[in-house]
């Protein structure tokens, strides 16, 4: 099992008559729903559909409740959950109001152990369209005959 990436050409728009360069770029396979991951532990469990639903509409809930109410809200085996506000910069510390504060984002870390199993993970390097070009011959196709 590998995650796959790509070459990726980025310019650089201050000089451009600097040389192209290239960086690696993950590519996904798709998106994985929440149901085939429910569907995934019911089969490897003896739990029911509906009480892992239940268990993580739950979790969902309290995880938005909690974060709203100012916690960071740390997940066994999965991560840590906190929130970013942002506000203008102003000149002084009474001009910090909370009319100009507003929410941000939603920060996620992952546990060390899940960083931990990429590790030793491998990489597959697809073919973009760019490389194609390249490697194949430019022309018409052959008839195939019957």
């Amino acid at each position: 099992m590998a995650i796959e990436f790509k070459a990726t050409k980025v310019n650089n728009n201050m000089k451009p008559e600097e040389t192209s360069r290239y960086y690696a770029k993950a590519v996904t396979k798709g998106t994985v729903t929440l149901n085939r991951i429910i569907e995934d532990m019911c089969a490897e469990s003896t739990v029911s559909k509906a009480d892992v639903v239940a268990v993580i509409a739950g979790l969902g809930k309290h995880l938005i409740k909690n974060l709203q109410e100012g916690y960071t809200v740390k997940i066994d085996s999965l991560g840590t959950f906190s929130t970013s506000v942002r506000s203008p910069t102003v000149n002084s510390l009474e001009e910090v109001r909370p009319k100009d504060v507003s929410f941000s984002k939603i920060n996620y870390l992952p546990e060390v152990h899940m960083l931990e199993s990429f590790r030793n993970v491998s990489f597959k390097k697809v073919e973009t369209k760019e490389e194609a070009k390249i490697s194949k011959p430019r022309g018409r196709k052959p008839i195939r005959r019957k």
